[in-house]
């Protein structure tokens, strides 16, 4: 049996997606994977010593941020499940002091074990990992003031194309002040030969609302968001979409958090509410979840359907539906799998979120759901 070993330097600079990618394609079942990581407690603080916070810069990170949970994630996705983890270091500071009998048992303790600065995670390859090639995707394209992003679109269009030539795709216009509908109808006409495309707009307000109406045309069984805004890399976005295909019990959740963010992808404010929102998210949903706004997300049309049954997705108080997807998931028993992807700084337009106000009414579909 062999082992391959992951030490933290590696996983801060490195493409952490290519690199399980690699490992999955090369490895044998049963292969073992050894991964040495900082512990989540830890993280922050050893980047505010080497000044790399959001407080000393004007970008989130100079590495990569990453998480027991994220690893545990991206490991599942390509087909690595989880064996134990262990803590090798409880903390920063020397301890020799303290007899090894007694720091052994305290590495080994239920909750104390989650404060340890040096984990080492290991995980091996399935021999059974999941196949959905023959699986349809339907992906919805919400689009409001987004006629600057035309060039963006058309290369969206070509790696989609190239990559999932049979999906179905639906660009969804949301009551745009711009020629948002009239340039993309343009693009729909140009790629119509090409792809299974169509443009329809939306009858109300809201993103919510935008991928209730395109998600009521699709026929796919797999189901995804991406925003045309096109911050998220469209070929992670894209290659996210075909790992789901291997997944029909889960959602995969894109983070942007994981990769160091381009100059000025995101506000202060907004990112630090984001990772708030990522604590209280993760532990209303009892599942990791790193990035829980991000708008690209992919999922089983079952999961979709059990949302509209049970009445969760029709309601208003999530103007977004990104947690109302997050949390029903969580209630339904789907596993929620963290996906890294590159984030950039918009090119065109204005973000369509009021980033208090939105932030108030996300707070209270929290609330909701930790009251029922």
């Amino acid at each position: 049996m062999k082992t391959t070993i992951i030490q933290n330097s590696d996983v801060i600079s490195k493409d952490l997606s290519s690199r399980f990618q690699v490992l999955s394609e090369n490895c044998q079942d049963d292969h073992i994977v050894q991964i040495n990581v900082s512990g989540n407690l830890w993280e922050p603080l050893f980047r505010w010593m080497n000044a790399d916070s959001r407080f000393f810069r004007d970008q989130p990170a100079s590495v990569n941020r990453v998480t027991v949970g994220d690893l545990l994630s991206l490991g599942e996705i390509y087909g690595f499940l989880p064996v134990h983890w262990k803590v090798s270091k409880l903390t920063p500071f020397k301890t020799n002091w303290i007899p090894i009998q007694i720091r052994s048992l305290c590495r080994k303790l239920p909750i104390i074990k989650h404060f340890g600065v040096n984990i080492s995670l290991t995980l091996y390859k399935s021999s059974s990992s999941p196949s959905g090639s023959n699986q349809s995707v339907s992906i919805v394209f919400p689009a409001r003031n987004e006629s600057g992003n035309e060039s963006l679109m058309r290369t969206a269009l070509e790696k989609i194309k190239q990559s999932i030539p049979n999906a179905e795709i639906v660009i969804v216009e949301g009551n745009s002040i711009d020629d948002t509908y009239s340039v993309f109808s343009r693009i729909v006409s140009d790629y119509s030969s090409l792809l299974n495309i169509r443009i329809i707009q939306q009858d109300k307000r809201g993103k919510k609302n935008a991928v209730v109406c395109g998600f009521s045309k699709c026929t796919g069984d797999v189901f995804a968001i991406i925003d045309c805004d096109f911050t998220v890399d469209i070929d992670d976005s894209i290659s996210a979409i075909r790992l789901a295909l291997g997944h029909p019990c889960a959602m995969i959740n894109c983070s942007r958090t994981i990769y160091p963010m381009q100059r000025k992808a995101m506000r202060w404010f907004n990112y630090i509410g984001n990772r708030v929102f990522a604590l209280i998210v993760s532990f209303l949903a009892d599942q990791s979840v790193s990035d829980s706004l991000c708008g690209t997300k992919i999922f089983p049309r079952r999961l979709y359907q059990l949302l509209l049954n049970d009445g969760s997705w029709l309601s208003k108080r999530d103007p977004f539906g990104d947690f109302t997807l997050i949390f029903g998931a969580s209630n339904h028993s789907y596993r929620i799998l963290n996906y890294p992807v590159r984030y950039y700084a918009r090119l065109s337009g204005a973000p369509n979120i009021a980033r208090w106000t939105d932030g108030f009414k996300l707070l209270k579909v929290c609330l909701f759901q930790l009251l029922n």
